[in-house]
């Protein structure tokens, strides 16, 4: 996507997501699922010559791990060489959407926001330590930004991001931060800290270039049953921003997120 903006689709800051914890034991099974997860829309094939440069392993060893897939029916070879998802991903994808997908419900609502506001809007949710773009609708005027469907970034930047974060306890906020190590200084740390306090309390945040550059954010959290089903939030080149304009997202925002929850509690 591009704007006519050249600063919006530049980064505030490189996204660098906490370092998980290893778990012991199970390097091959690791490396298995690494492979598997080189699959992407972009990505819908893969050869034993990009597993080799990308996980700088022996030929045996890329042969061992695509062996083990395929013993599993999670890819097949439809060329000499070249390996593709099996159907039984499908299986996998509807076990997902039954839990945690809300697509269907916020589609329509992001459509409304966008239209409304002439901005691109989206609907977020954490991933362990990362948000996720589940769902976006694109204005007639899009913008290059870093949060697409299916990207993981980091939780600690960006209004909609940060109500994520927002929602783990203190003893799990700690956690968090501990995995994260010097990503963020102690002054940074202890202002995001200070900066989630208040967006606990009112479900609702406003960005200025915090992921990238020259991008405003407005969003709110959608909670139902005390829990949370994500976030809501719009974006917008700030450069072309009034405050009215600034206001009119923010009550879409808002809106948006209480339809949403009605949507979600309906589905249930």
């Amino acid at each position: 996507m591009t704007d006519e903006n050249p600063t919006s689709s530049t980064s505030a800051a490189e996204s660098v997501a906490p370092e998980p914890q290893r778990t012991k034991g199970v390097d091959s099974a690791r490396r298995a699922l690494q492979i598997l997860l080189e699959f992407s829309e972009s990505t819908p094939e893969i050869t034993v010559d990009q597993v080799l440069e990308k996980h700088d392993i022996s030929v045996p060893s890329a042969y061992r791990y695509i062996s083990l897939l395929r013993e599993l029916d999670l890819i097949e070879e439809r060329e000499k060489g070249r390996f593709v998802l099996s159907p039984q991903i499908l299986r996998l994808s509807r076990a997902a959407e039954t839990v945690i997908d809300f697509r269907a419900q916020v589609q329509p609502i992001l459509d409304r926001m966008s239209a409304e506001t002439g901005e691109t809007a989206l609907y977020l949710r954490r991933v362990n330590d990362s948000a996720v773009c589940l769902a976006i609708a694109e204005s007639d005027h899009p913008i290059s930004i870093s949060f697409q469907p299916g990207n993981l970034m980091p939780v600690y930047g960006g209004a909609a991001a940060k109500l994520l974060l927002s929602e783990l306890s203190a003893a799990k906020l700690a956690q968090y931060f501990n995995r994260l190590g010097p990503a963020l200084s102690k002054q940074a740390k202890k202002q995001l800290e200070s900066d989630l306090d208040a967006l606990r309390s009112t479900g609702y945040a406003e960005s200025a270039g915090e992921v990238d550059r020259g991008v405003w954010a407005s969003a709110a959290s959608v909670h139902t049953g005390g829990i949370s089903v994500g976030a809501l939030t719009i974006v917008a080149p700030d450069y072309r921003l009034t405050d009215e304009h600034k206001a009119q997202i923010a009550e879409a925002v808002r809106s948006g997120a209480q339809q949403f929850r009605e949507a979600v509690e309906q589905r249930a």
